[in-house]
């Protein structure tokens, strides 16, 4: 339990925030089982991605502790759905 206060309280919600819309996009669109396992990295990936470019374009819609939400999300939604393409 202490590992978990060393992980900033922004990255913990990007993980939270990417595994959830992660598992929506699994439940909306997996085709598969397992598939949530094989698009989580690409959730996480994504969040992070989109977020480290929505900082510096001043896009920091719903920010949220420094974590650009909005950026977060759709970087996101844009990897899961090249993750999509690809399982397909």
């Amino acid at each position: 339990m202490d590992a978990l206060l060393l992980i900033p309280p922004p990255v913990f919600l990007g993980f939270v925030l990417a595994t959830f819309t992660t598992f929506i996009f699994h439940a909306l669109f997996g085709r598969r089982d397992r598939s949530g396992l094989f698009y989580w990295p690409f959730g996480v990936g994504g969040f992070a991605a989109g977020a480290v470019v929505a900082t510096p374009l001043g896009a920091t819609y719903l920010l949220v502790g420094g974590l650009p939400l909005l950026g977060g999300i759709a970087g996101c939604i844009v990897a899961l759905m090249l993750a999509h393409l690809i399982l397909a």
